[in-house]
């Protein structure tokens, strides 16, 4: 459910279609189901065969389908982060490996920061824009995928404050975090009231 709110389930089938004088008609773009973006089809991995007399394509994006792949292979990295922060005196950090890979396909796999993507073998951090020390906590609406150089230089720094200062400083890529943060909050809200009605109930 959070995922098909917080990412959106799209029909990859809304294509746009380009008819020639013969009546060939060759897909053009398609809608990625999972960001939602509309791309030239040679942004998506080929399949084997045919599908309508046309090559097939996957449903998503590479973008997207190489985050899983990616994110995927790190769940054990992911265990361990939730662990620090366990360590770190933090009683029940709420950020499931799911929520952390939308994080990172809505920032389309780049730093939130200054848009840098890990060189090979590296991965994106988990930055809490709040810092835990400063009061934070690890919840999807607090935590933003960076790079190493970016969380490090960031610290316990008061965020919005710090990314202004930089020289890579996006108002664009800042827009981004603010709408990140309120999709989460609203979905967050939306999966707690359930709960609240039951309580009433009973």
């Amino acid at each position: 459910m959070r995922a098909k709110r917080l990412i959106g389930h799209f029909k990859s089938c809304n294509d746009e279609r380009l008819v020639d004088d013969t009546g060939t008609v060759t897909i053009v773009l398609r809608r990625c189901s999972t960001c939602g973006e509309q791309k030239e089809l040679v942004a998506n991995y080929a399949l084997n065969g045919l599908r309508d007399g046309l090559p097939a394509y996957r449903k998503e994006c590479k973008t997207c389908y190489n985050i899983k792949r990616k994110e995927n292979k790190n769940k054990k990295a992911h265990s361990g982060f939730i662990g620090g922060q366990r360590r770190r005196g933090e009683e029940v950090p709420k950020l499931t490996h799911q929520e952390w890979k939308e994080a990172v396909i809505f920032f389309s796999g780049e730093c939130a920061y200054c848009g840098a993507t890990p060189k090979r073998g590296r991965v994106l951090t988990k930055d809490h824009l709040v810092a835990v020390s400063a009061g934070g906590t690890t919840t999807p609406d607090n935590i933003v995928p960076a790079c190493e150089h970016c969380n490090s230089s960031k610290g316990n720094k008061e965020w919005r404050d710090w990314y202004m200062a930089q020289d890579f400083f996006s108002q664009n890529r800042m827009n981004q975090i603010f709408k990140f943060r309120s999709i989460q909050r609203i979905v967050g809200e939306d999966e707690d009231q359930p709960v609240a009605q039951e309580a009433q109930v009973e």
